[in-house]
């Protein structure tokens, strides 16, 4: 039986990955080791007042970039339950992102 393509090296270079981006989170305070968060993998966090939906919903950060010295996270959430539920693909400030 196939593994859809993903074997057992990407698993583990995904995870380390994962750990990598988790000890960048715990050294915060030192910003030297903040220029590696481009390549983080995609990570589940919460997501504070987005454009039209205010309240904290569960997204996707799927990616990184740097705007005047500070960082952004382009984010991927839903927003609402059921036929009235919606997908936003933005980018946010750092200060409206948290881990989940």
């Amino acid at each position: 039986m196939g593994s859809g393509g993903w074997g057992r090296q990407e698993a583990r270079r995904s995870a380390d990955a994962f750990r990598a981006a988790r000890a960048s989170d715990r050294g915060r305070a030192d910003r030297s080791g903040q220029g590696d968060r481009r390549r983080a993998p995609p990570r589940h966090c919460w997501v504070t007042d987005p454009p039209a939906a205010p309240g904290r919903w569960p997204g996707v950060v799927v990616g990184w970039r740097t705007v005047d010295g500070r960082w952004e996270g382009r984010v991927v959430v839903v927003v609402g339950s059921g036929a009235e539920a919606g997908v936003l693909d933005l980018w946010l400030g750092e200060d409206k992102l948290a881990p989940a």
